[in-house]
């Protein structure tokens, strides 16, 4: 049992730290009045105003959703709400408990700045053209902007504030990967970033970050739509200039069989004897039937991916490059390492990478120059299939290799840079690597990286 000094100097501590406190203490009754306030409570509030008059805008949306969650199960909840005392703006972050029918909050003022930084904030949510959502650590919404809004919900959402982190799962896929990488940074205290694709036309991209010093999450939400369409039509406009490259060559290849063809039923009719050739005649169209869909292959527009072995894509893309190589006056190699493993690709995609860095070798050789080569060698390495292109052209300057790979970074006269780019992107896209090795007056060595699909 404690001393009667003892029991004052605890009284005097009581003294110093009421004085030192700043907490606005408040019990509210049902119907929104205020039943007590404290010291610090009647600086703000007026003797005879409800809880909700001081307010602003929605704010009563967001306290009669905090005032519900208190009443429903009993435990402490916590808030921020923005209220105007006489005239000016303040920012209250609440804790509070329903019991005996009232509702018990403690409430601290923050600073003017801290106001004016969530007001800054707020007018860039509205401004800013992605959706944006804020999660505190008790998994509630406390905002978000119309961008969001019109992204991921379906329904009116006027009551949002009441909606728990979770309910954005059963709004739409949107939401559904939204409430991941919220969820995902919540646990992990680190960015987030997921993705949602919907064949050709849909590109949604969802990030979140922590603020620690908030202790929230905010997310969000890109429509990258627009993007994944010019990118679409991109690769295909490049897709378009690999097929009028390779015609010509193409149409020199097909020569052959048509003059094996020719020959033969010449000699079939002068000896009447057809049945003798009719095998080889039928062999070299089965070989025009061959390079004309390798051909045609290029000129498809797919952007699907399958699982397929890589075998099938590297043989189709060798009959190509051998014909566009003998039209062009170049010594083709090709070795390729067999192998049943699948990769999860898009072939037109592969072989428009492959058969561009073809054309910039060609493209790159003078017309004097002798001895020009190119060759394409594959193996495997771990769980990748590696792909090696090279030339021995006159290589690419240290300075514009650093940066190959940037759009309009090139280096001839009239390119644009966009064809590496782009090729390094649909190489990435398929969770590869794309990587050059560059010696002046040497030559070039390409490597593509592709994960086998195990």
């Amino acid at each position: 049992m404690k001393s009667p000094a003892q029991l004052q100097v605890i009284d005097e501590e009581k003294d110093i730290f009421q004085a030192l406190s700043r907490e606005l203490r408040v019990i509210v009754e049902q119907n929104g009045s205020i039943n007590y306030k404290n010291h610090d409570a009647r600086n703000f509030f007026n003797e005879t105003e409800p809880f909700f008059h001081s307010l602003i805008g929605d704010e009563w949306v967001k306290a009669m959703t905090f005032l519900k969650r208190m009443f429903e199960d009993g435990k402490s909840h916590e808030a921020t709400l923005v209220h105007r005392f006489h005239g000016e703006e303040y920012r209250v972050f609440y804790r509070g408990q329903y019991a005996s029918g009232r509702f018990y909050l403690v409430g601290q003022s923050q600073p003017r700045e801290q106001l004016e930084e969530a007001n800054a904030f707020t007018q860039l949510m509205k401004q800013l053209p992605c959706g944006i959502i804020r999660v505190n650590h008790q998994l509630a919404i406390t905002d978000l902007n119309h961008q969001f809004e019109n992204l991921v919900f379906s329904q009116n959402t006027y009551l949002l504030p009441e909606l728990p982190i979770a309910s954005l799962q059963s709004e739409s896929e949107y939401g559904r990967i939204m409430y991941e990488c919220i969820m995902e940074t919540l646990w992990t205290r680190k960015d987030s970033t997921k993705r949602f694709v919907s064949g050709e036309d849909v590109r949604i991209v969802a990030h979140s970050v922590y603020l620690a010093g908030h202790q929230e999450v905010v997310g969000f939400i890109f429509d990258e739509s627009a993007e994944l369409k010019y990118e679409s039509l991109l690769a295909y406009r490049q897709q378009m200039e690999s097929v009028s490259h390779l015609a010509a060559g193409v149409a020199h290849e097909l020569r052959n069989p048509l003059s094996v063809i020719r020959g033969f039923l010449q000699l079939s009719e002068l000896t009447d004897s057809f049945h003798k050739y009719s095998h080889t005649i039928f062999s070299e169209v089965d070989r025009m039937n061959v390079i004309i869909e390798n051909f045609l292959s290029m000129s498809r527009r797919k952007f699907e991916r399958k699982l397929q072995a890589p075998m099938g894509v590297m043989r189709s893309v060798e009959d190509i490059i051998r014909s566009e190589c003998l039209l062009k006056d170049v010594v083709f190699e090709a070795k390729f390492e067999e192998t049943d493993r699948k990769i999860l690709m898009n072939e037109t995609m592969i072989k428009q990478v492959i058969l561009n860095l073809l054309r910039n070798s060609i493209e790159a050789y003078s017309e004097e120059a002798l001895n020009k080569r190119f060759n394409i060698h594959s193996d495997i390495v771990s769980n990748h299939y590696r792909i090696k292109a090279a030339d021995n052209g006159s290589g690419i300057p240290a300075e514009i290799l650093n940066k190959l790979g940037e759009p309009f970074t090139t280096t001839k006269d009239k390119g644009t840079g966009i064809g590496i780019s782009l090729s390094k992107k649909l190489i990435e896209d398929h969770g590869g690597t794309f990587k050059i090795e560059s010696e002046v007056n040497v030559g070039t060595v390409v490597t593509l990286m592709l994960p086998f699909y195990d």
